[in-house]
């Protein structure tokens, strides 16, 4: 066998063991792509900019994640994982208040998958791999991987758990055999449900969302006041947004409650539109800030507005007319 047959060979072995090492993580799909820039997300961020020119300071920002090389010249291979979401029974209390990612996000410390992406990194390094967290747009890297499809309301999907889930990318030093990219788009071709369904018209045409005016952004990143034209539509959102996965056809029975929930069971009570718009900061510091500690803990104003928002559109649907 030739050196360039046992290279080969030695590649795919590694990239087995890589998808291998995966699953034994938690992650329920693997994909390996090429190290290289992403000229679409930089072109992507022009349009938008060319769109919607007040937000060019926004999508400035992010800019840097199009070429990882500049942050890694020594990576060679991208591998990208996909962590189900939709697998938790969550509270049915706070379901149109606060989006189901961030209810089983993997950063909060109680939850089963909380260091998922540091096992991964870990395990990478066990295989005499040099490797980073990617820092990369990582649903066009999920693309390139083949191990998601981009809809038209801009989520990433699979073909087996819809958009209910997360993304996690790594760069490595190993070039390594590509996966077939899946650059099809998996909508019906005459679906708009998405469109119809935001709240804000933040997708504005099929592909093209933005951001500035999506719930999720306003209900946590957004700089306050909030234009009252944006704020009245916000609905019963306290933090993040699902409506336009909730209406989607490709979610259809994609979310399944098969694991219980113990660190939102603890807190539902103090998770609801009620207890949100009136709670202490007692309360909030001991019992949902460790939920969401990325959010900075001098947020409580913002989970305070949001919530007594929510309970208004609530009293106003109340009030409206039966048909």
């Amino acid at each position: 066998m030739t050196e360039a047959n046992n290279r080969s060979r030695a590649a795919l072995d590694l990239a087995a063991k890589i998808k291998q090492l995966s699953e034994q993580v938690g992650y329920v799909a693997c994909g390996i792509t090429p190290m290289a820039p992403f000229p679409e997300y930089t072109k992507a961020l022009d349009e938008r900019i060319e769109l919607f020119p007040e937000t060019a300071e926004l999508y400035d920002k992010m800019r840097i994640h199009a070429n990882p090389q500049q942050a890694a010249p020594w990576a060679r291979s991208i591998v990208v994982c996909v962590r189900r979401c939709g697998k938790y029974d969550v509270p049915k209390s706070l379901i149109g208040h606060i989006a189901r990612h961030y209810l089983v996000d993997q950063r909060a410390r109680q939850s089963p998958d909380y260091g998922i992406s540091e096992r991964m990194l870990k395990g990478l390094r066990a295989l005499e791999l040099r490797a980073k967290v990617g820092n990369i747009p990582a649903r066009l890297a999920a693309v390139r991987a083949g191990v998601a499809r981009i809809g038209r309301n801009g989520f990433a999907y699979s073909d087996k758990y819809g958009s209910w889930m997360r993304i996690g990318s790594w760069l490595i030093d190993a070039e390594l055999p590509p996966d077939q990219p899946t650059t099809d788009c998996p909508c019906p071709e005459s679906c708009r449900a998405c469109m119809t369904a935001c709240p804000t018209k933040a997708i504005t045409r099929p592909f093209v969302m933005r951001m500035d005016h999506c719930v999720a952004y306003l209900t946590y990143s957004a700089p306050h006041p909030i234009a009252a034209q944006l704020w009245d539509k916000m609905g019963s959102w306290i933090y993040g947004c699902d409506a336009c996965q909730q209406v989607c056809p490709l979610n259809k029975d994609k979310w399944e409650p098969l694991e219980k929930t113990p660190w939102l069971e603890e807190a539902v009570s103090k998770l609801t539109p009620e207890a949100l718009a009136c709670m202490d900061a007692q309360t909030y510091r001991q019992i949902v800030h460790p939920l969401f500690w990325y959010i900075p803990v001098e947020d409580l104003d913002r989970w305070h507005a949001n919530a007594r928002r929510a309970l208004e559109h609530r009293r106003s649907e109340d009030a409206r007319p039966q048909e």
